[in-house]
């Protein structure tokens, strides 16, 4: 990106001498949702300081509770001290009130934010649970049992006053009981339970456990009125996309047992996740279509059926599902965590082509496995295998080019998982390699010569790219997508993503952490950490090949291919923070990110609680203070999320106001705007286009409020400027008081004089 200066002698002075009167003037203010409290009708309320005659749990019996006044209001709240368990409280909400399915409703949490807490709240109505975080606590689990979390601690101001939790949510028609949650037993008219829990202590040390205020439901306007308003850019211009895919979320709906939803209204579940896209600003519709490379409601008769591709039980939810998707105006990106067909005689999956380097031969029976992941290795593909290409193409053409006339397909997103997508070490992948590159070549020789190993990987590298190309190509064709068609490309199979490389904790203050290595978020940039872990091969041990089950990304590959994009993992505020790291990875077409959320996979095993996972995302403002840094150090077009088990949010205020401004934004190169305002964390990015004007994005990227910023003389001289979103006429040489993590997104059809 280039930078266009701005400084000159008397703005610099000027900089100082509003930065070092920043702190007098008002509190940004927020953003607001799309109804008011006091407008909507109250179903239910408990107030957690007084649980008598309310049905409640608290677990574990006999867990320390206590009441407690703070702000005036009182509260419940549990302990969090060292050698401290799980705590969960939980109550029953909106029982005979007359509850339906598939009926919008808003559930509000209230809660004191006076010190770090971390809280996880499951809705059992919609067998959601997502958790928030506030201060200096950790959110994300510590120690994980399965993966590195890749940690962070940063001290986020605390608000000093009462907060609210919101999330808009639509009973299923079953839904499991509480505690033990297992069979579907319950149903709207019998209410649902709200389970809020803290981890123990060890998993979040830096918090000092809960502080239970007040549990609100009530009745949703309509939908018309929740859907938030979008405003793009003009026809013909590139746009930007946000999308979700859910892991562990959907299983019950292939289960003819299970009567959550049945056959003929599975894609009604889909039509609730539609509805909260709509709400929150996602305009695009992606769920994956092979996870771990298993037919996930598609009909792959066309092929071969079960000879092929195992057949779904629900082979039709596919064309339903992108009928939908299209009803409600939604872009449509399929995912596939592709590893070759995966069915009977005629799959290509299991017959495993790629080899590893060692050959050692140790996984069951014998097979040839990457990884001590057995039984994600069922299946793999060899890039350089011309098979490859044409097994994929026609998983595409079912599922993409036979639904295009059916709805607006923006192009495929591509992720398989450990060992899906080796490097492959096959007799006939390493005789191509010599053949091509006039290197004689055996396994005994890439493992004893380093400057050969590392001459193959690139070639492979290259073999790599040549076949995503060939998937663009086809998905370019005009009767499939067309000339526009992109394909997103996520090499990193892990939930928390390969973010740093450096196995501690990032924190701006290490003296919190005495027995962890410890870096500060300053250390990660100037040593590229980011950038280092993302490009470089996974670790391995003890014969096992993660090296070549999860190749590295090669951005560099990329950097002028068109319609192919390596995606970067982010989700803490360090993974958004190194600007080289942008620079690497983007392409042509724009720069593609994917948040990774870290599950928190059985960091409680209790059989009350059900199985545990869950996102953490930060409390009020920084919930969205990544994706704000990630746009004004970055810039991307695409932003999609990873996300555990069910989608939601709960400070849908401001994810609802960054999604209407990142969509706003034209997917064309901008340019950074250096010293552009008074507040040096305030960022502003400008794109010029030749006949639609040009617009501005005016970020704060600072964890407080931008307080009377100041916007640079040449800038606030632009004439005509206006809100894009609200289209009102805008004063640039009026002060600005923004919140951590706002966009403003302005136009004008002028520019600089």
């Amino acid at each position: 990106m280039k930078a266009l200066s701005f400084c000159s002698g008397v703005f610099a002075v000027l900089i100082g001498f509003l930065s070092a009167t920043a702190v007098a003037g008002s509190a940004a203010s927020r953003p607001r949702l799309p109804f008011d409290f006091d407008s909507l009708r109250k179903i239910d309320e408990v107030q957690f300081g007084n649980l008598q005659g309310r049905e409640h749990k608290i677990l574990p019996e006999g867990a320390k509770t206590e009441v407690a006044t703070i702000f005036g209001r009182k509260a419940l709240t549990t302990d969090n001290a060292p050698g401290s368990g799980f705590c969960s409280v939980a109550v029953r909400l909106g029982a005979g009130k007359g509850m339906k399915a598939g009926v919008p409703y808003v559930l509000r949490f209230q809660y004191p934010e006076d010190a770090p807490r971390s809280y996880v709240i499951w809705n059992s109505s919609t067998r959601t649970r997502i958790a928030f975080h506030t201060g200096i606590s950790v959110g994300d689990a510590l120690r994980m049992p399965y993966v590195f979390p890749n940690p962070e601690s940063i001290d986020y101001p605390l608000s000093q006053k009462w907060e609210s939790w919101t999330t808009v949510f639509e009973p299923h028609p079953r839904y499991p009981d509480f505690p033990k949650p297992g069979n579907p037993t319950q149903t709207p008219d019998k209410g649902f339970w709200v389970v809020i829990t803290h981890v123990n202590y060890d998993n979040d040390p830096t918090s000092v456990g809960m502080a239970l205020g007040m549990l609100s439901l009530y009745e949703a306007p309509a939908q018309e009125r929740l859907d938030m308003v979008v405003r793009r850019p003009p026809a013909g211009l590139p746009q930007r996309h946000l999308f979700w895919r859910e892991e562990m979320s959907d299983g019950f709906l292939f289960d003819d047992k299970n009567p959550s939803f049945t056959r003929e209204h599975a894609v009604d579940w889909y039509e609730g996740k539609i509805h909260l896209a709509k709400f929150l600003g996602y305009d695009t519709f992606s769920r994956d279509l092979l996870e771990f490379g298993h037919n996930q409601g598609w009909d792959s008769s066309k092929f071969g059926s079960n000879d092929w591709v195992y057949q779904s039980n629900r082979p039709e939810l596919w064309h339903k599902m992108v009928q939908l998707a299209t009803k409600y105006g939604m872009n449509i990106l399929p995912m596939y965590e592709y590893c070759g067909s995966m069915g009977g005689r005629l799959a290509l999956g299991p017959q495993k082509r790629a080899k590893t380097l060692g050959n050692q031969r140790k996984g069951p029976n014998g097979r040839d496995d990457y990884t001590h992941i057995h039984w994600s290795e069922k299946g793999n593909i060899d890039v350089t295998d011309p098979d490859a290409v044409e097994d994929l193409r026609k998983i595409l053409e079912i599922t993409i080019a036979d639904e295009n006339k059916n709805g607006n397909f923006l192009g495929a997103w591509i992720r398989p998982r450990s060992a899906g997508i080796p490097v492959s070490f096959s007799d006939r992948c390493i005789e191509l390699f010599s053949k091509e590159t006039s290197t004689p070549a055996t396994r005994d020789t890439l493992r004893s010569d380093r400057g050969l190993y590392q001459k193959y990987i690139q070639w492979w590298n290259l073999k790599r790219r040549d076949y995503l190309c060939s998937i663009r190509d086809y998905l370019r064709k005009p009767e499939v997508i067309g000339k526009d068609a992109v394909l997103l490309f996520t090499g990193d199979p892990s939930e928390p993503g390969n973010l740093i490389a450096f196995g501690g904790i990032v924190t701006d203050d290490p003296s919190r952490f005495p027995n962890d290595k410890c870096k500060t978020p300053e250390q990660v940039v100037s040593e590229h950490l980011g950038l280092k872990r993302l490009t470089s091969p996974s670790d391995t041990w003890g014969g096992w090949e993660w090296q070549h089950a999860i190749p590295a990304a090669d951005p560099q590959n990329y950097t002028k291919t068109p319609g192919v994009m390596q995606t970067v993992a982010f989700n803490r505020l360090y993974s958004v923070a190194d600007t080289s790291v942008f620079r690497n990875f983007r392409t042509p077409d724009g720069l593609a990110m994917i948040r990774h959320y870290p599950l928190n996979e059985h960091v409680i095993k209790n059989d009350d609680l059900g199985y545990y996972i869950t996102d953490v995302e930060v409390g009020g403002p920084y919930c969205m203070l990544a994706e704000a840094r990630a746009l004004a150090n970055g810039d991307p077009r695409f932003i999609g999320y990873l996300t555990s088990n069910n989608m939601q949010r709960g400070f849908p205020e401001y994810v609802r106001a960054f999604n209407q401004a990142f969509l706003a934004l034209p997917a064309l190169p901008s340019t950074l705007l250096k010293d552009a305002a008074s507040n040096p964390e305030v960022v502003v990015r400008a794109i010029r286009t030749p006949k639609n004007g040009n617009w501005f994005a005016i970020i704060n990227t600072s964890l407080k409020d931008a307080v009377d910023v100041r916007l640079h003389e040449k800038l606030a001289a632009i004439p005509g400027m206006r809100d894009y979103i609200t289209t009102k006429a805008v004063d640039p040489k009026a002060p600005l008081t923004l919140y951590p993590g706002q966009v403003l997104v302005w136009h004008s059809m002028n520019w600089i004089r």
